[in-house]
């Protein structure tokens, strides 16, 4: 008999999650914390003090779902236990941010939190 995933809702074999979100959720159990990635509160003041001074896209110039985005710098800073300064980020729209990518040094672990 077929019961309700307790995510979706779509009928399935079993019980609990379906096998698609199941997958999901085993996913994000995997994936580190934003706070281990050093998004702490010093990054989100640090973010929107950078949105709050320049209101706009770097790339494009769009003034909607803006981002703040980290320099090589950065996370060099970050990774030697130091204070990201305002000059070491850009501010992007979120497309802008996603088509650029990481900016992580060669080496640097995407895991890394210093």
């Amino acid at each position: 008999m077929k019961k309700p995933c307790t995510e979706c809702g779509e009928p399935h074999e079993g019980q609990g999650r379906c096998d698609v979100c199941a997958r999901v959720a085993d996913a994000a159990r995997e994936r580190p914390s934003t706070k281990s990635l050093g998004y702490t509160g010093p990054w989100r003041r640090l973010s929107k003090r950078a949105r709050s001074l320049q209101r706009f896209c770097s790339v494009c110039g769009a003034t909607t779902d803006l981002t703040t985005d980290h320099s090589e710098e950065a996370w060099r800073r970050h990774n030697a236990g130091l204070a990201i300064r305002l000059c070491d980020v850009d501010v992007l729209c979120r497309p802008c941010n996603a088509r650029k990518g990481t900016a992580r040094t060669q080496g640097d672990s995407p895991w890394s939190t210093g």
